[in-house]
């Protein structure tokens, strides 16, 4: 058997980003955004959010999951994702030897600037990952010119 070796450092960071993923759900719940009667998420896809000068992009991970197992809302000024990602177990009775992918119910929630037209919000899944765009309101610039009498 050949010899290798584990990275600690990479150990040390993959227990900081737990341990910052358990904060963040703790806070939450004492802020109030996780209500006992809604579906309690076991893990957060990881997302990038940019901006462009005519909307707002977010691109989330999710790699394994169908379109239809996703579900987006619009709730107040919040984007709300979540779905589920299942375990397909083999019927033939095969044990894992290591799960490191997050398996169970899922949620993102974004706040919306004032700026957004939610009417206008697309949805785009390709490749495992799905891309929302949000275009931003149209601001009139009216270039009124005042005569000075």
């Amino acid at each position: 058997m050949g010899k290798y070796s584990i990275n600690p450092w990479l150990e040390i960071q993959n227990m900081r980003e737990e341990i910052s993923k358990m904060m963040d759900e703790a806070l939450n719940w004492g802020q109030g955004k996780l209500k006992q009667n809604e579906r309690v998420a076991l893990w957060q896809p990881l997302a990038d959010v940019y901006e462009t000068q005519e909307q707002f992009v977010i691109e989330i991970e999710l790699p394994g999951i169908d379109r239809d197992k996703v579900n987006l809302e619009i709730k107040g000024h919040q984007l709300l994702v979540y779905g589920e990602r299942r375990l397909e177990k083999d019927a033939t009775g095969s044990v894992y030897q290591m799960l490191e992918r997050s398996y169970g119910p899922f949620a993102r929630n974004f706040f919306l600037p004032e700026n957004v037209d939610t009417s206008g919000i697309r949805a785009m899944f390709k490749n495992g990952v799905l891309t929302i765009t949000i275009p931003k309101k149209r601001v009139q610039s009216s270039g009124v010119r005042i005569e000075i009498s």
